[in-house]
């Protein structure tokens, strides 16, 4: 008689864990769309402190140089930016295979 209560709330208890463990593996589990969002977030946020810091550097170097090499060097950027205006950041391939999201 003993034995069998002993047996029977063994199996309770293992029933209990079991179904608490399954449990918090479906909680887990984030649908692809979520998983997606998320690491295009955290990648706009790596590039944000990305741009941040090359900003700083750049504006570093430039207070390094001379007048006239400050001259030339915004000189030059003007050029570049009127040749690039027109063009795309990504090359044709990148923009081809690259996913795009739907909400965008």
């Amino acid at each position: 008689m003993f034995k069998r209560k002993f047996i029977l709330n063994i199996l309770i208890l293992a029933c209990f864990a079991l179904g608490s463990q399954s449990l918090l593996a479906q909680e887990k589990k984030k649908s692809p769309k979520k998983q997606y969002k998320e690491f295009m977030k955290l990648q706009d946020e790596r590039d944000d402190q990305h741009d941040a810091k090359l900003d700083e550097k750049r504006k570093k170097h430039q207070k390094l140089q001379d007048k006239e090499t400050k001259k030339r060097m915004k000189r030059t950027e003007r050029q570049s930016k009127r040749i690039r205006r027109d063009k795309h950041k990504k090359n044709f391939f990148q923009r081809l295979f690259t996913k795009k999201p739907k909400g965008r």
